[in-house]
C-alpha cells in the first residue's frame, strides 16, 4: 500500500491586530503568518477500509476531537468511496503554544491524503475544507509569509522575508485562545483609535521592526503572566532587533540579524530552565519542498 511522509511546520504570528468583535461572534483580525522550520511528522498510508490515528511523542488524544481525524473524515465525507488511512503523527511542536502545530497538521493531513488517494482536489475545495477546520488551517496549504484578514484564514500572499534567525522561547505553560479574546474584549475600550492603528498595521512585506511585529494580545497576556513580558525583554536585552508574542501565546520570538548572536542569546544562563530553540523561516517555496508532498499536486 502506498505512504507518504510529511513534515507539517510550525509558524509566527509577525505582527498581530484585532479589529473587532464580529456580529458571528468571531474577531476581525490582521496578521503575517510566517512558516518557520519547527516541524512535527505525519505519516500517512493507505488503508483498505478504515481512518485510524496514533499520536506519539505526547498524550494528544487520537480520536475524532484531533484535527487530523477531522480533516481526514472531512476530506473523505466529501468524497463518497474512498478507502481509510493509517495515520502516524509525531508530535514536536509545543501544543497550545500559538505556533500553530495543530493547524498546521490539519493542512498537512488534507494534502497529503488528496495526494495518497489521488484526489487531485482543486485548492478552491481544499482551501473551503481547511477554513471549515480553523481559521489558521488555510494557511498552512500556503506557507511562506502571507497576511491574514478576516479571521486570519483570508490570505493574501507576501515576498519572503529577508534572511533573519529566530529564538523561540516556551514558558512551559499553555495558553487559551478564547481566554485571550475574552481578555481582550473586556479591555476593547482602551484599544488605540483607528487612525493609530493605521500607522503601524502589519502588512507591509519583509518588515521586523518592533512596530510591525506588535501583538494586540501582549497587553492583557503580559498583565496575566508578568514573566513573558521578562522574556520578551530579556530577548531584546540580549541582542534581538525585536520580540514579539505569537499568535495567543504563550510563545515568544526575537529576531536576530547574526547566528552568533542568536546562539549567545540562546544560551544565557539567566534563562534558567525556560525551553528554547533556534528556528528560521521559511519561504514558499522551500516550505512545499521541505513539506514531503509531490510539487504536482
Amino acid at each position: 500500500m502506498r505512504s507518504l511522509h510529511i513534515a507539517p511546520h510550525a509558524k509566527v504570528n509577525l505582527g498581530l491586530r484585532i479589529l473587532g468583535r464580529r456580529p458571528d461572534g468571531y474577531h476581525d483580525l490582521e496578521t503575517r503568518f510566517q512558516t518557520i522550520d519547527l516541524c512535527d511528522e505525519l505519516e500517512l498510508r493507505e488503508h483498505p477500509r478504515t481512518l485510524r490515528l496514533r499520536v506519539e511523542g505526547t498524550d494528544l488524544p487520537s480520536d475524532d476531537s484531533n484535527l487530523v481525524m477531522q480533516a481526514a473524515r472531512r476530506l473523505r465525507d466529501s468524497n463518497p468511496g474512498l478507502p481509510g488511512a493509517t495515520i502516524v503523527l509525531r508530535k514536536r511542536i509545543p501544543i497550545a503554544a500559538g505556533l500553530g502545530g495543530g493547524s498546521s497538521n490539519a493542512g498537512a493531513t488534507l494534502m497529503g491524503l488528496n495526494h495518497l488517494w489521488d484526489l487531485r482536489l482543486p485548492e478552491e475545495e481544499l482551501r473551503g475544507l481547511a477554513a471549515s477546520l480553523g481559521a489558521d488551517v488555510p494557511f498552512f496549504l500556503v506557507g511562506g509569509c502571507a497576511l491574514g484578514s478576516g479571521r486570519g484564514d483570508i490570505l493574501a500572499a507576501l515576498e519572503d522575508l529577508p534572511s533573519c534567525w529566530l529564538a523561540l522561547v516556551l514558558p512551559g505553560f499553555h495558553s487559551s485562545t478564547p481566554e485571550a479574546f475574552r481578555l481582550w474584549d473586556a479591555r476593547a475600550a482602551v484599544a488605540p483609535d483607528r487612525e493609530e492603528r493605521e500607522g503601524s498595521l502589519v502588512s507591509a512585506a519583509g518588515d521586523l521592526s518592533s512596530a510591525a511585529l506588535h501583538n494586540d494580545f501582549e497587553a492583557v497576556l503580559f498583565e496575566r503572566f508578568p514573566v513573558l513580558a521578562e522574556h520578551r525583554d530579556r530577548l531584546l536585552r540580549l541582542g534581538a532587533t525585536a520580540a514579539a508574542l505569537s499568535g495567543s501565546g504563550p510563545s515568544l520570538y526575537g529576531v536576530f540579524d547574526s547566528e552568533d548572536t542568536l546562539r549567545r542569546a540562546l544560551n544565557d544562563p539567566g534563562w534558567g530552565a525556560v525551553q528554547r530553540h533556534a528556528a528560521a523561516p521559511v519561504g514558499r517555496a522551500a516550505y512545499r519542498r521541505r513539506l514531503g508532498i509531490p510539487l504536482s499536486d
